[in-house]
């Protein structure tokens, strides 16, 4: 009686579980949203919803604290809106990040961590302040954010990709570099290892000028608000890149100024802001109390000293000015991106255009093609080099390398607390690499990796190569050509990306090298496990891009051909000495796409000669998207065909019971035609068999069947003649001895 009892409290918990979820989240339409706010985020496409703050509230409540329970141990469970209409849960805990006395004195401000039930690649921050909800999840689908509709209106909510937010605000930065020499020589060191199974956390100080608060309504309860809504995001990205958090001291409040005419700050001079905010938060806060300083202000940029946190005297010099200090661009683009230089990240772009220039760029690191797409690169500042609007939430893995060796062996090693996670970083595998490649040629690498705690894992190939300064579309030397994307499943990356070739499109910073040099690519797993993630990565020997060899490419089929199933086909492609040395592709594969190229799960033939044609034999289907990629067999190029082709069943004609007596080659039907007809033709037995069609000068313009049927009866062979001129044509079928032509009429 007793556990039916426990089964039926249970159900009914998870019953109420899942009320709950389904009544504090409700969709609306935009057009019966009722906000007299000002509107500053603006995504391109959003999803909006209400909020019922008193049912959530008491979902937030369940939440065990961080320090007694793991996120992916937690019992407490929320639902949070997706942007494409569904949900997704996360196990989660409450995970302050301020000190006991300053939550003491705000509890209305609330921060949480969680991991991902329904997509275990996903974690997530979220808040609960008087400025509303916020939340920064991280997915397999990509960045989401979730935000109030308008300022002021904590009850109208969207639901956003990070990618469908374009602002025209943007940032400028500048990074203070030759402060101190010594303490930016770092020892060797394994960045793989160093942060492996420990979380740093280091005390923080977050000013904000007077005009700041102003923005949020002048009080100190919404400008603290506002400022643990943006480091709570920006804790969410520094913890699972590079495990680091960030906690609000207990007096940060103190430093928290609400009348423009009265704070210690000059808003709208970045460079003066960080000797008045290094004074101020050494005075207020005192010197012994806290590892980095930063202020928000809404003028001035960006500017921060390198390598500076746990540096006394130098530690507060972070500034971060926006007019719009509030969501992703503002968190990501300039916070995260200012607080990187202090943790002794370095820029990473290659641009030297528009804000690029003026020194901007960084000869050791600039390991990204164009402004970069990363935290430390120049997203959407780079005038004509820009690769995209904003920055994606993560680090390049030279920033990786530099910002975990800061804080693990350097200067930033000095004063943070750490704790023990008891998370693993993942072990990358990578092809050896060695090989050469022709030019103008896709290619494509595959990597793996393993985890000791079983953890899902995302991967981000990169190229590693540093070369002269210069735009995306004209690299010199070993300058970088290929971006970096957001992390995927798969430790599959296509160069460049299979939208690009099947497309037959060029993107910025997605160009194929043209000229010989070397290349090299690093692989970077990540396992995004919630409050201290690990990072793995290894890195591949030099790529050879052999200049007398290339383009190769597919040449048949090339357009929108029809093409029978189980009659053997013939594919050719141009070898482009690629089978000689130094490339010495002997063989290759030639696979089949059914959904325009983007996949290839069906291989027609495995190491054949790589000697520019091959038969191959279709599979038995009906489909109108099909594409030929024919790829190297031992090494990493290949190509892909440039339109989708289709392949239709082979039908026999008539109703016989019995096989044909002789061959036959009957009239083509429609004729004239415009611009496909039918080939009919009967076989008496297994023959290798011949249909081609020739134009009036005897010249073939095209070649149906080359191969051998094995199965003898009634064969019909739809041929398009898109491609053709009208004119008399000329289709001859051979078969052993048996030859026959006729002629047809294309009549456009």
């Amino acid at each position: 009686m007793t556990s039916r009892y426990f089964f039926v409290i249970v159900f009914s918990v998870m019953i109420s579980l899942s009320a709950n979820a389904a009544n504090y989240w409700n969709d609306i339409a935009e057009s019966n949203i009722q906000s007299s706010g000002e509107r500053v985020i603006k995504p391109l496409k959003f999803r909006t919803l209400t909020l019922n703050i008193s049912d959530i509230k008491s979902v937030l409540q369940s939440a065990p604290q961080e320090k007694n329970v793991r996120p992916s141990n937690s019992n407490s469970v929320i639902s949070l809106p997706m942007p494409n209409g569904t949900y997704l849960r996360f196990k989660f805990v409450d995970s302050p990040i301020m000190e006991d006395g300053l939550a003491a004195q705000f509890p209305e401000i609330k921060t949480y961590l969680g991991q991902g039930i329904d997509d275990p690649y996903s974690s997530v921050r979220f808040d609960l302040t008087p400025l509303g909800f916020h939340a920064m999840i991280f997915s397999e689908s990509g960045t989401v954010f979730i935000d109030p509709y308008a300022k002021g209106d904590n009850y109208n909510y969207i639901s956003y990709f990070k990618s469908d937010f374009v602002t025209d605000k943007r940032m400028t930065c500048e990074v203070i570099d030759n402060w101190n020499t010594d303490n930016k020589k770092q020892a060797p060191y394994n960045p793989d290892m160093l942060a492996e199974g420990q979380l740093r956390t280091y005390r923080t100080v977050v000013a904000c000028t007077g005009e700041y608060a102003s923005y949020f309504g002048g009080t100190v309860n919404a400008a603290m608000a506002a400022i643990v809504v943006s480091m709570n995001r920006v804790d969410g990205v520094y913890e699972n890149e590079v495990s680091v958090r960030m906690v609000l001291v207990n007096n940060n409040s103190s430093v928290v100024y609400t009348s423009s005419s009265s704070d210690p700050y000059t808003n709208n001079n970045g460079n003066t802001m960080l000797g008045q905010n290094q004074t101020t938060c050494d005075n207020i806060i005192g010197s012994a109390n806290y590892d980095i300083g930063h202020v928000f202000s809404t003028g001035g940029g960006g500017v921060a000293y390198l390598g500076c946190v746990c540096q006394a005297g130098n530690k507060a010099r972070g500034v971060t000015g926006s007019g719009a200090p509030v969501g992703d661009p503002y968190d990501i683009d300039y916070v995260a991106h200012e607080m990187g230089h202090q943790f002794g990240g370095n820029h990473t772009f290659n641009s030297v255009t528009s804000s690029c220039g003026g020194g901007n760029r960084n000869n050791n690191t600039a390991y990204e093609p164009g402004s970069g797409t990363t935290i430390m690169a120049y997203a959407g500042i780079c005038g004509a080099d820009d690769i995209q609007p904003h920055s994606d939430p993560y680090f390049v893995a030279k920033s990786l390398d530099e910002i975990i060796a800061y804080t693990s062996v350097g200067g930033g090693n000095a004063c943070p607390v750490t704790t023990t996670t008891g998370n693993h970083n993942p072990v990358v595998s990578v092809p050896t690499g060695g090989f050469s490649i022709p030019i103008s040629t896709p290619f494509e690498l595959t990597g793996s990796a393993t985890d000791a705690d079983n953890d899902p894992l995302k991967y981000c190939w990169e190229q590693y190569d540093l070369g002269p300064s210069g735009g995306p579309n004209a690299p010199t030397g070993n300058a970088p050509l290929f971006r970096s994307f957001n992390p995927v499943t798969s430790g599959t990356r296509q160069f460049p990306r299979v939208y690009d070739v099947v497309n037959n499109f060029h993107t910025i910073g997605e160009l194929l090298p043209t000229y010989a040099r070397s290349m090299v690519f690093r692989l970077v797993a990540r396992d995004y496990k919630a409050g201290g993630g690990g990072v793995g990565s290894a890195t591949m020997t030099a790529i050879n891009v052999v200049a007398t060899a290339g383009p190769f490419l597919v040449t048949s089929p090339n357009t929108a051909v029809t093409w029978n199933s189980h009659i053997p086909q013939t594919v050719t492609w141009n070898v482009a000495n690629t089978s000689a040395a130094p490339v010495s592709a002997a063989t290759v594969n030639i696979l089949l796409s059914t959904d325009g190229g983007q996949t290839f799960p069906t291989t027609l033939a495995s190491g054949v000669p790589n000697i520019g044609t091959a038969i191959v034999t279709l599979p038995n289907i009906q489909n109108s998207t099909c594409r030929i990629k024919v790829k190297a067999a031992t090494n990493a190029f290949f190509d892909i065909s440039n339109a989708d082709f289709t392949i239709t069943n082979v039908v026999g004609i008539g109703n016989t019971n019995s096989a044909p007596l002789k061959f036959n080659l009957a009239q083509n039907y429609p004729n004239p035609f415009n611009p496909t007809t039918v080939i009919n033709f009967t076989i008496p037995k297994t023959a290798n068999v011949t249909l081609k069609v020739y134009d009036m000068r005897g010249e073939m313009v095209a070649s149906l069947i080359n191969g051998t049927l094995t199965t003898e009866g009634n064969y019909s062979y739809e041929f398009d003649g898109s491609s053709l001129a009208s004119g008399m044509y000329f289709y001859k079928i051979e078969a052993g001895a048996y030859s026959e032509t006729k002629k047809m009429i294309l009549m456009k």
